[in-house]
C-alpha cells in the first residue's frame, strides 16, 4: 500500500478490524476512539492480554479471527472488482454516520463510481434476517428494486 492510499495512517487496520470484529461493534469502536487503530490492531495481533471491557471467551474469538486476517488481500481483491474502502475522514465519508458515535462502521467498502457521500444524501436501508422465507426474500427483492427504479441509492448491510 503506498503512503497516498493510507494517506490517514490507519486505512490498511482498519480494514483488518472489518474483518475481525462485527459492524457496529461498540467495545470495538471504543478502543479505536481511546487507543487507535493502530494500537487496536497490535494487541488483536499479539493476542495476550485483553482490551477492557471484554471477556476472555469473546476475546479469543477476536483473536482467533485476527490470526486469520488478510487487509492488504481484501483490500487487491477488492480493487480487482472495482470496489474500494472508505474510512471516517475521507472526502466521500457519510458524515451522518458520525453520529453513531462507537457504533458508526470503521470503514465502509463501495463499489461503483459514484461518491458515497452523494449517495448518501437520498439512500435507504433495507435489512432483515439471514434466514428469511420465500416470501420475505421476494419482498425484499421487490422493495428495493422499486426504490433503485425511483432514483434511491439501496444500502445493504
Amino acid at each position: 500500500m503506498t503512503a497516498e492510499e493510507d494517506s490517514d495512517g490507519d486505512r490498511l487496520g482498519r480494514v483488518f478490524l472489518c474483518r475481525v470484529a462485527e459492524p457496529g461493534d461498540e467495545t470495538v469502536g471504543r478502543w479505536v476512539r481511546e487507543f487507535g487503530v493502530r494500537a487496536v490492531v497490535r494487541r488483536l495481533r499479539e493476542g495476550e492480554e485483553p482490551l477492557p471491557g471484554m471477556s476472555a471467551t469473546r476475546w479469543a474469538g477476536l483473536v482467533a479471527r485476527a490470526g486469520r486476517a488478510e487487509p492488504e488481500r481484501d483490500l487487491a481483491t477488492a480493487r480487482a472488482a472495482g470496489a474500494r474502502f472508505v474510512c471516517p475522514g475521507d472526502t466521500e465519508w457519510p458524515g451522518q454516520l458520525d453520529d453513531l458515535a462507537d457504533a458508526r462502521p470503521v470503514g465502509l467498502w463501495v463499489r461503483g463510481r459514484a461518491g458515497l457521500r452523494m449517495w448518501a444524501l437520498r439512500s435507504v436501508a433495507v435489512v432483515g434476517a439471514r434466514a428469511c422465507t420465500e416470501y420475505g426474500t421476494h419482498a425484499a427483492a421487490t422493495f428495493a428494486a422499486g426504490l433503485a427504479e425511483r432514483g434511491w441509492v439501496v444500502v445493504s448491510g
